[in-house]
């Protein structure tokens, strides 16, 4: 019955939208099992894919290195973002409006074999050399960076983290548990990672360019009815990740 409902909200809303549709440039990076550059897949690829459906709206998808992104948005090249937390992009130029949340991003630390530790706070982590994502934010760590109680070490994407965890040149590292599961999942020699502590959870949304904050009423509308109907849920299931 859940099922059905969504269906005919789903024709409805995509029949009362259609003279109004648009189409949307969607900025996106290389961030399996999230954003697959190769075959142009992923979680987002198929959330948009439902959305453009139920609004009308088209999503015009097109890759650009992390960095990037931030900048292709502050000029309004870009028109939406999947994926976002408000508070990672507060200081930036346009921060954006965003969506009623979709998911949620959970950082956890990923150990090479051997090296687990339990960790109750972020302090646990003195003296040691973290791995991260170079550019990304993390406000919960910043104050331990800073002071140098916590070593960083950067590497340019997710995929770097783990080849250099797996190759021993990192004990630890900081990553998404979605990216993690996907990625042990799928690469045998990765399944010897120890998946540890939780070091922050955040809910995350589209991000609109205020220029088309008209969007969000309808976006709104359509996420809404996706996580209703046990969409989104079923979307993050097929790349192995749970919400």
């Amino acid at each position: 019955m859940r099922r059905l409902l969504y269906v005919i909200c789903l024709v409805l809303t995509a029949w009362s939208t259609q003279a109004k549709s648009e189409t949307l440039k969607v900025g996106f990076y290389d961030y399996p099992p999230m954003m697959i550059e190769s075959g142009r897949t992923g979680i987002y690829q198929e959330l948009l894919d439902e959305l453009s459906k139920i609004t009308g709206h088209r999503f015009q998808i097109q890759y650009f290195p992390y960095a990037r992104l931030a900048h292709e948005f502050n000029l309004g090249r870009i028109d939406i973002e999947p994926g976002v937390f408000p508070g990672w992009v507060r200081n930036q130029r346009v921060p954006g409006k965003f969506s009623v949340p979709f998911g949620r991003v959970v950082d956890v630390l990923v150990f090479a074999p051997g090296k687990y530790f339990p960790i109750s706070t972020p302090r646990d982590l003195s003296g040691r050399t973290l791995g991260l994502v170079r550019g990304y934010a993390y406000p919960d760590l910043r104050e331990l960076f800073d002071s140098g109680v916590v070593h960083r070490a950067d590497a340019v994407s997710e995929a770097q983290l783990l080849v250099m965890l797996a190759a021993g040149r990192m004990d630890q590292i900081l990553i998404n548990k979605a990216v993690a599961q996907y990625n042990i999942l799928t690469v045998p020699k990765y399944r010897e990672f120890v998946v540890g502590d939780v070091l922050g959870s955040f809910d995350v949304s589209i991000r609109v360019h205020p220029s088309k904050r008209t969007l969000l009423p309808l976006l709104d509308e359509a996420i809404l009815a996706m996580k209703r109907s046990g969409a989104i849920a079923r979307i993050y299931a097929k790349y192995g990740v749970s919400l």
